[in-house]
């Protein structure tokens, strides 16, 4: 079960706070300083109106007009993700799945300066591309998408996609109003109870 960290201060105000872990969730009252010392000593993230926020800003965020606040445990890991990438060299472009360490693998025996995972070909007009952060068990992996690419990865690894840290349904993409300065990450789902 998750501990709570309890400072026993009555002065502070307290707030709902709905802890999520393996066995369901568990709704609490807390005060700022506990919220931010149980998320720390669970490493757990904190999400406010479905919205990540910073641990230590806790302290500072506007937590009166929150409609929900939740803990939630950091990533678990499944099995290794796989991309599709593609394969350029002088007899053409070969389409392949691989996971993270053998693109690192492949583009460190070809001497290949980067790895481009999931990008359409360089065709003028095309759909507009964006820079995703997709992180796994092994790091975070920066590549280039279209909307339609962001979904599809999402939806194919069953992963969160988080648009200037605001969770936003995989499904919403294409409406999503993105622009070159949008970070945009896709992140394994939780793994938890109820």
């Amino acid at each position: 079960m998750t501990d709570i960290i309890s400072s026993n201060d009555t002065t502070e105000p307290t707030y709902t706070v709905t802890i999520a872990d393996t066995w369901g969730d568990t709704v609490v009252q807390m005060t700022k300083p506990e919220i931010e010392a149980t998320a720390k000593a669970n490493n757990t993230w904190v999400f406010i109106d479905n919205q990540l926020v910073n641990t230590s800003a806790i302290t500072t965020s506007q937590l009166d007009a929150a409609e929900a606040i939740r803990l939630m445990p950091g990533l678990l890991g499944g099995s290794e993700p796989t991309y599709t990438v593609t394969i350029a060299d002088l007899t053409g472009d070969t389409v392949v799945q691989m996971t993270k360490p053998e693109i690192e693998a492949t583009a460190t025996a070809n001497n290949a300066r980067e790895a481009i995972l999931d990008t359409p070909g360089l065709v003028g007009g095309s759909e507009p591309t964006y820079t995703v952060f997709i992180s796994d068990l092994t790091g975070e992996t920066v590549v280039q998408m279209t909307k339609p690419e962001i979904e599809a990865t999402a939806m194919a690894n069953n992963a969160w996609v988080f648009v200037n840290d605001r969770l936003v349904n995989s499904s919403d993409i294409a409406e999503t109003n993105l622009d070159a300065s949008s970070v945009i990450r896709l992140m394994p789902a939780l793994v938890g109870g109820l």
